[in-house]
């Protein structure tokens, strides 16, 4: 587990990293206290993941990866760590704070298609949740040192890897580590689009 200013710095690189994505903008755009709000969700899913063993860190903040094998995750499973990680958010999050969030919160929820990767025959995943390195980790192999170990343990067990993403200057990224762009889901009244992403577990 984290120490208290262990969680400080990983909650620290979560919001700096995502402050920048399409999603994160759209959910706290025009609220006053956005930076609060930000951090104790992501402090919270930091948070909740560690107790189950689904986060993955480098030293220093430089890097963090959170990400769950469906075939380990029954659904109840994933709905309590859900409903675990958005504690810390509801202990600082006022009534109409929460009503915005949650609204915005169906909003993306409609072009996220919920297991899209069954239509691709991929039952069993490793679903990547979240994947995030330090700017000043940029060249030094932190992102691949994230995700080799996931990506070693994912072909042992012949599982695929999905990801969805509202940025497309991720898509690059992925790609150059086996991923495929398998579909993509376009919402013009909120201005976002969800790529779903793939990675065969014979790459």
């Amino acid at each position: 587990m984290l120490n208290e200013n262990e969680l400080k710095t990983y909650t620290q690189l979560m919001k700096t990293r995502f402050m920048e994505d399409p999603g994160v903008i759209f959910q706290v755009n025009g609220l006053d206290r956005a930076d609060l709000l930000i951090e104790a969700q992501f402090a919270g899913q930091i948070q909740a993941f560690m107790v189950e063993n689904a986060v993955q860190v480098l030293p220093d903040g430089q890097g963090l990866l959170i990400g769950y094998a469906t075939r380990e995750w029954p659904e109840e499973r994933l709905t309590q760590v859900m409903q675990q990680s958005a504690q810390q958010l509801l202990a600082v999050v006022n009534s109409e704070e929460l009503q915005l969030l949650s609204d915005r919160a169906l909003c993306q929820a409609q072009i996220i298609p919920s297991n899209w990767h069954l239509a691709y025959g991929a039952t069993d995943v490793y679903h990547l949740l979240v994947i995030a390195t330090d700017k000043s980790a940029r060249g030094s192999g932190a992102f691949r040192k994230l995700l080799t170990p996931v990506l070693k343990k994912c072909a042992a067990n012949q599982e695929p890897m999905v990801l969805e993403t509202f940025n497309p200057d991720n898509l690059p990224i992925y790609e150059h580590f086996g991923f495929q762009l398998m579909e993509s889901h376009r919402s013009d009244d909120i201005g976002l689009t969800c790529y779903c992403m793939m990675r065969s577990a014979e790459n």
